[in-house]
């Protein structure tokens, strides 16, 4: 049965690419003005019937930065929608890549890790050391590759809840990093320093609870 789950995902997962690969190849490129002057015009909201599965294709295999997709939304929906759909977004990329890590796909794990043992079993270390805090640490890091932290918590002892928590917070730490530093791209002037001084409340609240936690459990 397993099998078979494996083999309908990934024949949709190649139609899908296959379908979008003009889009593909423009994220690639970092080419903004071709959806921005092409494409969202035509399309509006139903932009997001591409760009969310893509951010689920980006967690599972990274094909192109998501920093494009992120200004996208940004830049199409606004600071609130354009947060909330980019979230969705890379939460549930996140979601997919832990889950089919862990319930489908031993083989495709098996390469990953073989291409990637040194990172992969440094990951594992923190998780052993740190727990679900480094997960949101690492996907607050915007070149740390989000298959290779849920992969890595996938074969960890790691359970589902505190890893479904540490992907929402940590997406939203990086989505959050990624916007400030394209804010030039989308943001007005006096929206910026509010929007910086909440990601800092936000970072210091966070770290704050899990640093409580720790302690609690020492005691």
């Amino acid at each position: 049965m397993k099998k078979w789950a494996m083999a309908i995902l990934l024949i949709a997962l190649i139609l899908f690419i296959m379908i979008n690969w003009e889009w593909i190849v423009h994220l690639q490129q970092e080419d903004l003005s071709y959806f921005t002057e092409d494409v969202f015009e035509e399309v509006g909201y139903g932009l997001l019937w591409v760009t969310m599965p893509l951010m689920i294709v980006q967690n599972v295999i990274t094909l192109f930065p998501v920093l494009i997709l992120i200004i996208m939304h940004f830049h199409f929906f606004g600071l609130i929608e354009g947060f909330l759909f980019s979230l969705i977004g890379t939460t549930l990329g996140a979601l997919t890549c832990f889950w089919l890590a862990r319930s489908f796909s031993s083989r495709w794990v098996d390469r990953f890790w073989g291409r990637n043992e040194r990172r992969l079993a440094y990951v594992l270390r923190l998780i052993a050391s740190y727990g679900v805090y480094i997960l949101v640490v690492l996907r607050s890091i915007p070149i740390m590759p989000s298959n290779l932290i849920s992969i890595a918590a996938a074969v960890s002892p790691l359970a589902l809840r505190p890893y479904i928590w540490s992907a929402f917070l940590g997406n939203m730490s990086m989505i959050w990093l990624l916007s400030l530093l394209s804010a030039p791209l989308w943001i007005a002037e006096n929206v910026f320093m509010p929007y910086l001084l909440s990601y800092i409340i936000f970072a210091f609240t966070v770290s704050g609870y899990y640093a409580g936690r720790g302690i609690l459990k020492q005691e």
